[in-house]
């Protein structure tokens, strides 16, 4: 290896210097430019030193102009230059390949999150494989940096990956919306085709556009609402997080009896959308049932009414998934007909 880490390096397209922080593979290392870390083949860089020593030395300053014993001073730069400028939020792809026989292969794609803008976000990140979760990180980027998220396997594109984000203005900012959620659903042959033109084009990685500019705040805009453990309606929804009003407080205290028609768990119901509805019922649901096996609770009775049956479906996907359910009944009952589901907890 040419390059070990801490090596001063020198960029060949920009001439700026950084330096080495990780060792990639035998093509590729991680470069730190400024206060930004990303990677970048090994032909793309070089040692500073020839450079230095090659480059002609600049021409000295021109003396300054005197008029009648008086200096003249120089006239004041209107913007500074090294001021950045704003390009947006982006999600970077780096493929990391291995050798197998004399072809190279995509073994996995590691995903770091680029923060082009003067902001600080913080920011709720999930990975989701089969319409199952597989990873949530909640943390914060600051301007004009970077944040290491997570490598997915490349034989995961199989599983219909799905990335969620969810970005927070980390200052509280009044013109700006209270969260901004994003979904980027990787397809396989597109990102394939996209990894055959950048190794063409001797790039290390590709990049995804999250937002250039973060949207302001409009009379639309509602408190976001997080369905992170509420797998089976994020999947049936394709992904996509609503933002809905309700965010009651979490009792302590698990309940036997658990009604879930929307006119008891929230006043102002009226104005949301089937969709959003739904996600307040099951979220209200995971949260009973999971505060219900902690008590180490017998059975919990679910009132979820007859209707189309959407809400019914759903909670049965959640507990035939959920380990700590031993079985489940819906069937008629003379106080709640079909309308309810009666749980059994393993003990």
């Amino acid at each position: 290896m040419k390059f070990e880490i801490g090596d001063k390096i020198l960029l060949l397209h920009s001439k700026e210097e950084g330096t080495v922080v990780d060792i990639i593979n035998n093509d590729m290392v991680m470069v730190e430019v400024g206060k930004v870390t990303f990677p970048v083949y090994l032909d793309q860089i070089d040692f500073p030193y020839f450079h230095r020593f090659t480059n002609p030395k600049p021409a000295p300053p021109p003396p300054q102009q005197r008029i009648q014993g008086y200096d003249i001073k120089p006239e004041k730069k209107k913007y500074e230059d090294n001021i950045r400028m704003s390009r947006g939020m982006f999600l970077s792809i780096l493929p990391v390949f291995r050798l197998d026989a004399y072809e190279e292969h995509v073994q996995s794609l590691k995903f770091h999150l680029l923060n082009e803008t003067s902001e600080a976000y913080r920011f709720n990140f999930q990975v989701w494989l089969r319409n199952s979760m597989e990873l949530e990180i909640r943390n914060e980027i600051q301007p004009f940096s970077n944040f290491y998220l997570s490598d997915l396997l490349f034989e995961s594109l199989n599983d219909s990956p799905r990335l969620e984000f969810v970005f927070f203005p980390k200052e509280k900012n009044d013109k700006l919306a209270p969260s901004f959620p994003k979904t980027w659903k990787p397809k396989a042959k597109q990102l394939f085709l996209q990894l055959s033109e950048l190794q063409a084009r001797r790039d290390a990685t590709l990049t995804q556009v999250l937002f250039e500019k973060y949207p302001e705040k409009s009379k639309n805009d509602k408190p976001y609402f997080d369905p992170a453990s509420v797998g089976a309606f994020a999947a049936g929804n394709g992904g996509s997080v609503p933002a809905v009003q309700v965010q009651p407080e979490a009792p302590q205290q698990p309940k036997y009896e658990l009604d879930l028609h929307i006119e008891m768990l929230v006043k102002e119901w009226k104005g949301l959308k089937n969709i959003e509805i739904l996600a307040i019922q099951l979220n209200e649901f995971v949260h009973y049932m999971e505060l219900a096996i902690a008590h180490h609770q017998h059975s919990m009775i679910v009132i979820h009414g007859v209707g189309k049956g959407k809400l019914k479906d759903e909670i049965h996907a959640i507990l035939r998934e959920t380990p700590g359910v031993e079985r489940f009944v819906n069937e008629y009952h003379p106080r709640y007909g079909y309308g309810a589901t009666e749980i059994f907890f393993r003990h």
